[in-house]
């Protein structure tokens, strides 16, 4: 069990550490927008999307039901489990969920970063 959760805390911390790459990293010259960003983090990520999904909305959902869970329950634990849990359902290993959940903080809502640090 204990060599379970070192594994996952690596897992996670390579996520965080290849998401903030990825969104703080070389790039071009230019400054991207936010979709680009965010877009460029789940590739870098390696998290499959069909080529119908709009990945960009995904992050800015992905922030909208973490506003909305915050806003009707005072643990952030059980809103971010539930924001994890429902990247899940759409098909995404929990490693990916709470990488593409990083990601979309990072970019679209920074303001949820604090919480999304209670995740283990």
């Amino acid at each position: 069990m204990e060599h379970r959760r070192r594994t996952h805390r690596r897992c996670v911390a390579v996520l965080a550490a290849a998401g903030a790459t990825a969104l703080l990293g070389a790039g071009p010259a230019q400054a991207s927008s936010d979709d680009q960003w965010f877009s460029d983090a789940v590739a870098t990520l390696n998290i499959p999307m069909a080529p119908n999904v709009d990945v960009p909305k995904v992050g800015r959902d992905v922030c909208d039901m973490i506003t909305t869970g915050r806003s009707q329950t005072i643990d952030p634990v059980r809103t971010i489990r539930g924001v994890v849990g429902a990247l899940e359902n759409s098909g995404m290993n929990r490693n990916q969920a709470v990488g593409v959940m990083r990601a979309a903080v990072a970019v679209y809502c920074p303001e949820h970063g604090s919480v999304i640090g209670r995740l283990r």
